[in-house]
Parts: structure tokens; sequence; C-alpha cells
């Protein structure tokens, strides 16, 4: 969380509190990691793997990151700064990036 807090005092007109009651919220609802899995490299993301919303050329072509930092699997991609939608994510390990739904394993979603 302490994290998070150094991040938002760059971020561009978004409100602390907000984004921790958005963070609190998620908290309550446990995300299962051992479904999430890159496309490409099949790395594994944990609680604790972080990504940033930042300006972003392809594949997003988004140009109001506001430097939110939170797993975006907690929130299925949704920044909970400015609530842009990722429809694509990077992977931590290997770069590349996918659509944010391709990481979720389809065969365990029953």
């Amino acid at each position: 969380m302490s994290e998070l807090i150094i991040f938002s005092l760059l971020q561009k007109n978004v409100d602390e509190s907000v984004i921790r009651e958005k963070l609190r919220l998620k908290d309550k609802e446990a995300t299962d990691f051992r479904r999430i899995r890159c496309p490409h490299c099949k790395w594994q993301p944990n609680a604790a793997s972080l990504w940033f919303c930042s300006d972003c050329d392809f594949p997003e072509y988004f140009y109001n990151g506001c430097l939110t930092a939170w797993n975006t699997f907690d929130t299925k991609g949704n920044c909970p700064g400015c609530s842009h939608l990722w429809h694509w994510t990077s992977c931590l390990s290997c770069g590349e990036w996918a659509l944010h739904d391709d990481w979720y394993d389809k065969d365990s979603q029953k």
C-alpha cells in the first residue's frame, strides 16, 4: 500500500481516497492467480505483481495514463485510478503484450 501512496502523489487529478476505496473493495474478492498465465511464456503473476497505468502506444493506444500502480488481475484490467479498462496486458516476465482476457485459463473457468 505504501507504493500506492507514493505513486498517487504523481498522478494526474486522481483522489487518493477513491483509489484506496476501490482497492479495499477488491481485497474482499480474492483473485485466483493459479488460473492466470501469460499466453506467450506461461509466467504466472501473484498478488504482489504490479502494473502501472501510463501512456501506451501499440497495442493499447492510450495517452491519459494516471500512473496508478496496481495488480491488473485484481480488477480484470480496470485501472482503479482513472477507470481506464486495459484491453491489453504486458507480461512482467517476457515483456510481450496479449489481450487481457487471453491471460485467463479457459479450462479452469467452469
